[in-house]
């Protein structure tokens, strides 16, 4: 690393890092809705949209139904008009309020119009040069800014060397921000029933600079003309927004135990032009789609993972785990980082290997389990499985009975 980026990460890090351990002020949950772009800065464009437009409509419609269906969460918009907001006044707005999560909305382009689906980010180094170049799409909005090159350290979005700053980052909520990130993307595909294109990791700055669990949500491709059509119709708008609802209801009540309404308000039937967006495309030959060998190694991959971790000694018990950690690659369970830990395994699910403590018949093991992971791993929780079917905790205590 040369001198000059050097001082520009650590003139960063005294400045604009923010503690991990934010204190959470009384007993309210607080989630920031972050509308992506506004103002003078309009995102990326369709033949006839623009992302700020969407961004800010699907995230309002998703704020009010939290609102409106959980009493003990408060709702905080980062925009709730279209105002230009920079990228660290969002993740001030954030950190400021002591929030427990942070949702970004965008929509995605591509010059290849075919290009489509839906993807799901967390914060994270992933090495793909496609998943960076989404990052880079959305940290160049930094630009628009007045004094960006001092609000942001030197760092720019358009200079490959910069990105060494992401290096820095804690992981201390990722697990957190992949259980979100995951919930929201299923629910995201079996509603629109876009193509899934994953829970993803790349360095974006509105993500690395909250104190919070945080994903960014890509909902779709304004350049494809058919999900342009489908992502600016009030109606599919609202089923987007109670996708991500139900995807926020999930993660908060297994993180809180508050059980919240889970409304799923009648939908319209899909008009026979815009008939499920994913039927219509599956012809479609997306440049930037798994390669086949990619394809053959995730299925590789998910087999051996059902094998390695679905194998209870009664293959149709319940056993309750700690997840401690969620990686994009697969470590070998016998890796020195896993000494200490008892009965280490590890599933595939979601693109993500995610790896678990203990494998205890009672709830109350795990527990003991997980307190003993808590000083290293501040954002491990419980899950639990039924034979090779992973279930919810609540469910598996009923059945443990």
């Amino acid at each position: 690393m040369n001198s000059k980026l050097l001082f520009f990460v650590c003139l960063f890090i005294t400045f604009f890092a923010v503690p991990v351990n934010a204190q959470k002020d009384g007993k309210t949950f607080k989630v920031v809705i972050d509308a992506g772009h506004g103002g003078k800065d309009p995102g990326c464009l369709g033949s006839y949209s623009r992302e700020k437009d969407v961004a800010l409509d699907v995230a309002l419609k998703t704020g009010k139904l939290i609102s409106e269906n959980c009493p003990n969460v408060k709702v905080i918009y980062t925009r709730s008009t279209d105002v230009f907001v920079e990228l660290y006044n969002r993740a001030k707005i954030a950190n400021n309020h002591h929030a427990d999560l942070f949702i970004s909305f965008h929509c995605n382009a591509n010059d290849n119009h075919s290009a489509h689906g839906v993807e799901t980010y967390v914060m994270g180094l992933d090495k793909s040069e496609k998943n960076l170049a989404v990052a880079k799409k959305e940290n160049a909005a930094m630009l628009m800014e007045d004094g960006y090159k001092e609000h942001y350290a030197g760092f720019n979005p358009n200079s490959p060397e910069s990105a060494v700053m992401f290096s820095l980052y804690s992981s201390a909520y990722l697990n957190s921000s992949i259980l979100l990130a995951d919930k929201v993307q299923k629910n995201l595909v079996s509603t629109t029933h876009m193509l899934d294109r994953g829970v993803k990791q790349a360095p974006y700055w509105v993500l690395w600079s909250v104190s919070m669990p945080s994903i960014l949500i890509e909902m779709g491709f304004l350049s494809n003309p058919t999900e342009e059509k489908y992502l600016t119709d009030e109606q599919h708008k609202k089923e987007i927004a109670n996708a991500i609802y139900q995807g926020f209801a999930s993660y908060y009540t297994q993180m809180t135990g508050d059980r919240v309404s889970t409304p799923d308000p009648q939908k319209q039937e899909p008009k026979a032009e815009d008939n499920n967006v994913k039927d219509s495309q599956t012809s479609d030959k997306v440049a930037d789609n798994q390669s086949d060998k990619d394809k053959n190694k995730d299925k590789d991959d998910a087999d051996e993972a059902a094998k390695i971790a679905n194998t209870p000694v009664n293959p149709d018990g319940v056993r309750f785990m700690v997840q401690f950690m969620a990686l994009p690659d697969k470590i070998a369970l016998n890796d020195k980082r896993f000494n200490g830990i008892p009965k280490v395994n590890r599933y595939y699910e979601g693109g993500l290997w995610k790896y678990t403590a203990g494998s205890e018949s009672n709830l109350q093991s795990a527990k003991e389990i997980l307190a003993s992971l808590k000083s290293k791993y501040p954002d491990a929780f419980i899950i639990a499985f039924k034979g090779e079917e992973k279930i919810p905790v609540s469910e598996a205590v009923k059945l443990s009975k």
